[in-house]
């Protein structure tokens, strides 16, 4: 027996293993749990060296996993104009004006999160919008989706954009009655801008991802999948391993490398030399490929086999044809990668199921193909996702933040298997996430829009596909580390596993459902070391040697 480095008393442990157990205690020792139990049986664990923390009755989850976020976009986002909350187009070119005035004329002004649904014009900020206040600056602005952006005229005489310019294939280019672009590209058409826009520098990299590491511990996340990984900035693999190093970024983070950023040679991909899904550490390593496949909802670009009910002449489009997204899947597969398709419409949703059944026929259940977001779903496609144990990565705040715009796009038939939980209980790994900065990310958030399906109006989303607290906050750990093919190492609290952890304010499973929300991480606990103290805890929660 060896003594623990670490000892933690007197709460109220949910272990979530096979037999959903709770206790009192727990040991550390490196990373790792040395052991749970009784406070008696952990008590004979003390050393002299032992540090020791009476929990005083908090409540103790395994860290939250988000197993698709954009955890780099969102650091940067936390560096650039907020438009999150803006209601209006006057209040967009109003926080341009600002950021302008601060920086020379060669600098570009870039903003994210502005939504057209809840803005009060119900549509896109355009250059004629912007071009009077950009003083000679060229603009990029993104959408909330990430699927779409708008800039100014000056970005697009740097991009070379103008009324002759052909959408690209996978794209929009918004265009004005006279056949003018007005600014906003979709989907693909983005890239037009992304190639003149200036790279973020290795410092701005690292910065982003402390400002990210910060946000995420407050949260209670302890580990993150950042699912659009390899295009935002060059050597972004290595700010990333800079950051690790420097000790700016202590949550667990795995990469999912963005299919188009990685090149193909002789039907392989080149890329390190053959590395792979799992190449890396517990610390940082590399998870699944990413194909795009379709759009976004909110955005009325996801592929739907119907046209949308807001608006009948469109059903959305696939970003690629069937022939490129399975030949993709085939060389990612047989290049020892697991593959993880980004699909929210049902046309989809479809194609992704055909592609895994030509590609890994009855033995992909063994791969765990991912489907990450999954929005709108039929029953006859649920069916056949159970058939080949695909794993589902499902996104609950998005009921609460996008619900209503949800039925306004869709119509209520359809709402009844858009981002359904219940229906999906007998899959074999469902799992949750946040798709942030797209929305909120704090996973308690999540939790509650699971258990309730409440929309930012009040009004109940399908609430037949309401789920227990329980399976969210599973769906939220255990789940996300299967979906990484890390069950072993993290994702419940059992000796031997990681010690990664969260203490909380108030007991998820006592609190009023509607209060979920309300509950404040008072420690964050990686690897057996606090990271994160509440000055509430500081109060509350006591230390000794």
């Amino acid at each position: 027996m060896v003594d623990a480095e670490s000892i933690f008393l007197n709460g109220h442990i949910y272990t979530l293993d096979g037999q959903n157990s709770t206790t009192q205690a727990m040991a550390t020792y490196g990373n790792r749990i040395l052991a749970v139990g009784s406070i008696d049986k952990i008590k004979t664990l003390k050393g002299p060296l032992t540090k020791v923390v009476d929990l005083n009755g908090k409540a103790v989850l395994p860290g939250f996993s988000d197993a698709h976020c954009h955890l780099l976009l969102f650091g940067l986002g936390l560096l650039q104009i907020n438009l999150r909350s803006a209601t209006g187009i006057s209040e967009i070119i109003n926080a341009v004006d600002r950021e302008a005035r601060l920086i020379p004329n060669d600098k570009w002004v870039r903003g994210w999160g502005y939504n057209d649904n809840k803005l009060s014009e119900r549509r896109h900020p355009t250059r004629y919008d912007i071009d009077s206040v950009s003083h000679d600056h060229p603009v990029y602005l993104t959408h909330i989706s990430g699927h779409m952006s708008m800039v100014n005229t000056k970005a697009l005489q740097l991009a070379g954009v103008d009324k002759d310019s052909p959408d690209p294939k996978g794209g929009i280019i918004d265009r004005d009655g006279s056949g003018q672009p007005t600014g906003v590209f979709k989907e693909s058409a983005q890239d037009f801008i992304k190639k003149v826009l200036p790279p973020f520098t290795i410092n701005e990299v690292k910065k982003a991802l402390a400002a990210a590491n910060n946000h995420l511990l407050q949260e209670g996340i302890t580990s993150v999948q950042d699912a659009w990984a390899g295009w935002i900035a060059p050597k972004e693999f290595k700010g990333y391993q800079d950051a690790v190093k420097e000790g700016l970024l202590q949550v667990r983070v795995i990469l999912m490398p963005d299919v188009e950023s990685i090149k193909v040679k002789d039907r392989h991909f080149d890329f390190g030399f053959g590395i792979h899904s799992g190449f890396g550490n517990e610390q940082l390593k590399l998870g699944p490929i990413k194909i795009f496949i379709d759009g976004s909802l909110i955005g009325r670009t996801a592929a739907l086999s119907q046209p949308y009910a807001s608006d009948p002449h469109n059903k959305g489009f696939l970003v690629k044809s069937k022939e490129h997204i399975l030949e993709q899947f085939r060389i990612a597969h047989e290049d020892g990668w697991q593959v993880a398709m980004h699909v929210i419409g049902d046309q989809a949703i479809e194609v992704a199921l055909e592609t895994i059944e030509k590609v890994m026929g009855k033995k992909a259940e063994q791969y765990r193909p991912r489907l990450e977001h999954c929005g709108v779903l039929r029953e006859d496609l649920i069916k056949r996702i159970k058939s080949l144990g695909a794993v589902v990565v499902t996104q609950p705040h998005f009921i609460w933040e996008l619900g209503d715009g949800f039925r306004e796009a869709l119509g209520e038939e359809r709402l009844k298997l858009t981002y359904p939980f219940a229906s999906l209980r007998d899959l074999h790994i469902i799992v949750f996430s946040s798709d942030r900065p797209v929305v909120e990310g704090a996973p308690l958030i999540g939790i509650q829009a699971a258990v309730l399906r409440q929309t930012q109006s009040g009004a109940l989303l399908v609430p037949e596909e309401k789920i227990t607290i329980e399976e969210a906050i599973r769906w939220y750990t255990i789940g996300a580390a299967s979906a990484a093919f890390e069950e072993h190492i993290r994702g419940t609290l059992e000796p031997g596993k990681l010690a990664d952890f969260i203490v909380l304010s108030e007991n998820p499973f006592e609190v009023e459902p509607e209060r979920i929300s309300e509950i404040k991480i008072d420690l964050t606990v990686i690897g057996g070391k606090i990271v994160y103290t509440s000055h509430t805890a500081k109060k509350i929660i006591d230390t000794e040697t």
